[in-house]
Order: structure tokens, then sequence, then C-alpha cells
């Protein structure tokens, strides 16, 4: 859940509900994307600079462009608890980069995603929801999938 009042007022304290949905990280995210959309560093990013968890999820949604960030609120397991990034990677098919046995590398799909919104190559749209971006796209279909096929392999499919 966002904020109702998107003024950029820092004062703003965040509510208890708000955590909740994880909204100071995605509204961080949503901050990184606004930056790199109406501050360009004029720098054109290379896919050497990114991490690998950060290709991998260009390489994931290089068809359709569609990210979300995800979380189970009410699971049992802390780590599944976490945020996570998802990605529609074909019509109504989605993979999601979390697994409870392995908590620090789902962090690193997160730290991943934060690196794209960072560089430009993602946009956020509405509360949890963001696409690659022009830039995003087109380093996404200049990647070699087979080379990331190993970490693809660590996302989950899941039904929404």
């Amino acid at each position: 859940m966002l904020f109702r009042n998107l003024s950029g007022d820092d004062r703003q304290a965040t509510q208890w509900q708000d955590l909740g949905y994880g909204a100071p990280t995605i509204i961080g995210f949503a901050n990184l994307c606004s930056q790199a959309l109406t501050q360009p560093t004029g720098r054109q990013e290379s896919a050497d600079d990114l991490s690998v968890e950060a290709r991998t999820i260009l390489v994931a949604a290089a068809n359709r462009g569609t990210i979300d960030i995800r979380a189970d609120r009410d699971s049992f397991n802390s780590a599944e608890r976490f945020l996570a990034v998802c990605v529609e990677y074909e019509l109504e098919k989605r993979l999601l980069f979390l697994q409870k046995e392995d908590p620090e590398q789902t962090i690193r799909f997160l730290e991943g995603f934060r690196e794209l919104c960072q560089s430009g190559l993602v946009i956020h749209h509405l509360q949890k929801d963001f696409s690659l971006s022009a830039a995003g796209f087109h380093m996404a279909r200049s990647l070699n999938r087979d080379e990331f096929e190993s970490l693809l392999r660590f996302a989950v499919e899941i039904e929404h």
C-alpha cells in the first residue's frame, strides 16, 4: 500500500500497516526508478556493470517485461515472508525468485532488482508493479539466455 500523499514529504511517518506490505522498500525502488527517469546520468549502462542476478531478471523478463514485488505475509517460514522479485515471463506465467531454503540468494535477486531500478532499466507503474524500460527490453534481448539457465532454475513457477 502506498502513501496517499505522494508529495515527497520525507517527514511523513510510515504507518505500521504500510510495513506489512513492504511499502518502504517498494517506495525505495519506485524512487530509484523515478530518479533514473527524471535525472538521467547520460551514462549508458552496460550488462557487464550489472550483477548476474540483475541480468538473470532481465533475461526472465525479456518477453513480457512485467515485474512485481511479492511476499507471502501469512507464511510460517520467515524466509517465505521476504519480499521477492516476480517476473511474468509469458502471459499468465510467472517466476518467483524466492526459495525458503536459500534466503541469501533470494535477497541477491532483490538487490539485483534494485540495480535495474537505479540504472533506468526498470520503470515503476503502480504500487508493486514495475516493467522493463525500453532500454531494459533492449538489454534483456541482447543477453544470451543459456548463460543464465542455472540461476533461472532458482525461480519457482507460480500461478498468479
